[in-house]
């Protein structure tokens, strides 16, 4: 399970697996600073291993958080103003950014193999004047 705080600001890794005895362990297993103000997470897999992508809001990027091992964040990457909802597209290794205060959707290319990789590709919508 994986848990954006914002006080302190960090993504928090969880395992929840069953123990011996049937009950959930509930065990932090990782921890890693983010950006003040975390607005959503999603946790896909573009084919290098799973990936948590945390929207920043007031601070307009995504950071991108490899949970495994140490929990280290593996790219900061800037979508525009007020980014909230995220979501990924597993056939496409991209990710979609929906930033709020311009109107605007981001598309992250995060296909490990890209030269590309967690940059912005592509923005739909014109951005709204701040």
């Amino acid at each position: 399970m994986y848990l954006a705080n914002r006080t302190p600001p960090s993504l928090q890794v969880y395992d929840t697996s069953l123990g011996p005895t049937g009950v959930p362990r509930n065990v932090a297993t990782g921890s890693s600073d983010i950006c003040r103000a975390a607005s959503s997470l999603t946790v896909f897999d573009p084919g290098a291993g799973e990936r948590a992508y945390v929207t920043c809001f007031q601070d307009g990027q995504v950071y991108v958080v490899d949970p495994s091992g140490q929990t280290q964040v593996d790219d900061i990457v800037t979508v525009g103003r007020g980014p909230y909802g995220v979501a990924g597209i597993m056939g496409r290794k991209q990710l979609f950014v929906s930033n709020f205060l311009e109107d605007t959707i981001a598309v992250i290319d995060v296909d490990p193999t890209s030269r590309t990789r967690n940059r912005v590709v592509l923005r739909i919508g014109i951005p709204r004047a701040p």
